[in-house]
């Protein structure tokens, strides 16, 4: 043992409880001291003792991930096969409770920005659930009821059915603002450029087309200083 004074009484008492057949408690305690004390070996270093006695080599490479010459050939490529497999550079540090990871297995991981993709997908998940909720339950059934008005007062002869047109019209545009917005921010975050610059477009169209009509009036675009108006 190397540990720091007081460090290797803990690891021996840990030992001897694995010893005794409480392999959980023991695993239980060192892995706690692991992750408290991530600079102290000696905590890592008892739990491949352990793993490997028990036939766990997922495990001890695991913990044995700061120091690859403690592990076999056959835990090695465990660990490799594992950073492999990480998604991103936090999840595995989390994984292996380091706060910076060997350069071999930061190697391993997949490139800058696929991880990037994948650390804000929650967030472009969010997004994209909102634009979900906005559309479908506040702006789709607006602009349905609108377009049924304007259609029947339209069928009906009634003139009020222009008044209620551009109003749709321009629940319209402010739906695909709103909600072209929120898709727009999803798509950059996951790094989905075509859709991004479609989308950028289309809010953008929106956005210039609201600025220039008078949403005060109930014939917002019979007024507006639209830029092809005469």
């Amino acid at each position: 043992m190397t540990g720091r004074p007081g460090v290797d009484a803990r690891v021996e008492r840990a030992l001897a409880v694995f010893a005794a057949g409480d392999r959980r408690a023991a695993w239980e305690t060192l892995t706690t001291m692991a992750r408290r004390d991530p600079s102290e070996p000696a905590w890592r270093r008892a739990l491949v003792q352990t793993y490997r006695a028990a036939g766990h080599p997922d495990q001890a490479a695991r913990w044995g991930a700061a120091e690859p010459g403690l592990l076999d050939d056959r835990e090695r490529r465990l660990l490799q096969r594992v950073a492999a497999r990480a998604r991103t550079a936090a999840e595995l540090r989390s994984y292996l409770a380091l706060p910076v990871l060997p350069p071999e297995l930061d190697a391993l991981l997949p490139p800058r920005a696929e991880q990037r993709r994948h650390r804000l997908g929650p967030l472009a998940g969010g997004l994209e659930k909102g634009a979900l909720v906005v559309s479908s339950v506040l702006a789709g059934p607006a602009i349905a009821i609108g377009i049924v008005v304007t259609l029947v007062r339209a069928f009906l002869g009634d003139p009020s059915a222009h008044d209620v047109a551009q109003v749709t019209a321009a629940g319209v545009l402010v739906a695909v603002a709103g909600v072209g917005a929120l898709l727009l921010v999803a798509s950059v975050l996951r790094g989905r450029w075509v859709r991004a610059a479609l989308l950028l477009v289309a809010v953008a169209a929106a956005v210039v087309l609201l600025a220039a009509a008078d949403m005060t009036s109930t014939t917002p675009f019979d007024r507006a200083a639209l830029p092809w108006a005469p």
